[in-house]
């Protein structure tokens, strides 16, 4: 009994390697679609952080300028308050070398 009881056609073995080669060719364009998928994907996260890393230098830099400008300002008062101190000093003596005299005490400005 030659006959082939499951009715099906008898192959060489090229349907199997057809069958082969087209999931192969199958595999690789969806290999190449996610590939390119995955770069495009890259591509759009990369230019969001490169523009959010701008964004945050520019802010880091602003609140820097800010925060030299605070440091400054309090350096600045300080300096002012030692100046009128020293001011007042020098006012006193010379308030003091006039005191005993005859003579017209300066005005204080």
């Amino acid at each position: 009994m030659s006959e082939n009881p499951t009715k099906q056609p008898a192959t060489d073995g090229t349907e199997k390697i057809q069958a082969e080669e087209s999931f192969t060719d199958r595999l690789t364009t969806s290999a190449g679609n996610l590939a390119e998928k995955a770069g495009d994907a890259w591509e759009k996260v990369s230019d969001k952080a490169e523009d959010t890393w701008e964004k945050l230098e520019d802010k880091a830099e602003e609140l820097w300028d800010k925060a030299k400008n605070s440091e400054l300002y309090a350096d600045a008062k300080d300096k002012l308050e030692d100046l009128k101190d020293g001011a007042q000093k020098l006012w006193d003596k010379v308030v003091d070398r006039f005191d005993g005299n005859d003579e017209e005490k300066p005005k204080q400005a």
